[in-house]
């Protein structure tokens, strides 16, 4: 989708209000007592929220034409200057579909688990539930996720369901089995050497990622049962890797001793990475899996002769050693950063600066990890738009 950018109307600063009203969300309790988890010192009674002058005028997420078969499914991005808590309602949740939006009968469903098992075994979503539960609030975002969309294809949810890897214990993984592959409900038409193929959407993941990530099978978002487009009855959630390896509407698992080379393996959701090695670039093709580290700018405020720096970051499950902060291509400030303990969700982070004169300004920040993974400068070197982590610099007006 192509977003046309022109230039911010606002003129001067605009309160806590002002904003909020401009996109659309003057929303109950906000001026009182700020809902759970919302990070209430991204606000102060005198605050005022100075404009992005690189949005267009009146966006509030990126929103698909026409209408919507199952609700939410015109949403593409979320606009991140809205964030108000740390979970991410349900309905500001991206949404993604590759083949469309199944319809599946909750009564009907049933999940197989198949191939190189010595038990195999069909559950329905009744048995499914009454498996042991566990929670993870994990933040993932689109792989495709960039400054056309303002990087707002991301989201910080609490998942219910139950664990995979005793699931595939009692199946008895056969000694043979490589990877487990992940099948879906939603099926299209690809062309494929000459030939049209009727295919499900697919992901897979090998066995030692499974172990390293303990994957769930996810029923419950947010505490409610999972919406038509984020994947009812039940969708896989793999702590800190990017959305497509998130599958919606699952159906089988199968345990198989080949690789998975359907579409969204082999051909699409593949990143081309150029690197120089002695004097030569080598081209590289990978899997789309871990999410890189990456911070975005989310809102600029100013009391009086300072401004401080709003934003959200993120890896893939690595902590974060640190996001810094630039104003106008200067030194980094290094900024404050509050999490809730868990590696796997988004952290917010503030860094302020003294006030700089009227007219525009640019501020950019950096994520770093305890590995020294970081954003780089620039991803020139990338041929695909996926994984994209390069520094997202903002311009704002005094």
């Amino acid at each position: 989708m192509k977003v046309q950018l022109s230039p911010d109307e606002f003129d001067g600063t605009m309160t806590r209000r002002d904003v909020l009203r401009h996109l659309g969300i003057v929303s109950v309790g906000l001026a009182a007592t700020p809902v759970p988890g919302f990070p209430a010192w991204w606000f102060t009674g005198q605050d005022a929220v100075l404009p992005f002058t690189d949005m267009p005028d009146g966006f509030n997420g990126l929103r698909a034409q026409g209408p919507e078969q199952h609700p939410g499914q015109n949403l593409r991005a979320q606009d991140l200057r809205a964030v108000e808590s740390w979970l991410t309602p349900v309905e500001d949740f991206f949404v993604v579909g590759h083949y469309g939006y199944p319809a599946l009968d909750a009564a009907s469903w049933a999940l197989r688990v198949r191939g190189l098992v010595e038990r195999p075994a069909t559950l329905s979503l009744d048995q499914l539930r009454a498996r042991p539960r566990v929670e993870r609030t994990t933040v993932f975002e689109c792989s495709g996720n960039s400054r056309g969309t303002f990087h707002g294809m991301v989201g910080n949810a609490t998942w219910a369901g139950t664990p995979l890897l005793p699931l595939l214990d009692e199946a008895g993984l056969m000694a043979d089995t490589r990877e487990i592959h992940f099948w879906a409900a939603d099926t299209g038409t690809e062309e494929i050497r000459g030939g049209e193929y009727e295919q499900k959407f697919a992901r897979s993941m090998s066995m030692q990622q499974i172990r390293e990530r303990e994957p769930i099978l996810a029923y419950e978002m947010n505490g409610e049962p999972l919406t038509v487009v984020h994947g009812f009855p039940v969708r896989l959630i793999v702590p800190g890797w990017y959305g497509v390896c998130q599958v919606k509407w699952l159906t089988d698992i199968e345990a198989s001793h080949d690789r998975l080379m359907t579409r969204f393996m082999a051909r699409d959701y593949v990143t081309l990475m150029g690197e120089e090695v002695d004097g030569e670039v080598e081209w590289v093709e990978t899997s789309v899996t871990r999410q890189r580290p990456k911070s975005v700018i989310a809102r600029v405020t100013r009391q009086a002769d300072r401004m401080t720096v709003f934003g959200v970051a993120w890896s893939d499950g690595t902590p974060l050693d640190r996001v810094e902060v630039s104003l106008d291509g200067g030194g980094a400030v290094a900024a404050d950063l509050e999490s809730q303990g868990d590696a796997y969700t988004w952290s917010f982070f503030s860094a302020g600066f003294p006030l700089p004169a009227t007219g525009e300004h640019t501020v950019v920040s950096r994520a770093t990890d305890t590995e020294g993974r970081t954003q780089p400068d620039n991803l020139e070197m990338k041929r695909t738009r996926w994984e994209n982590n390069e520094l997202f610099e903002r311009t704002i007006r005094i």
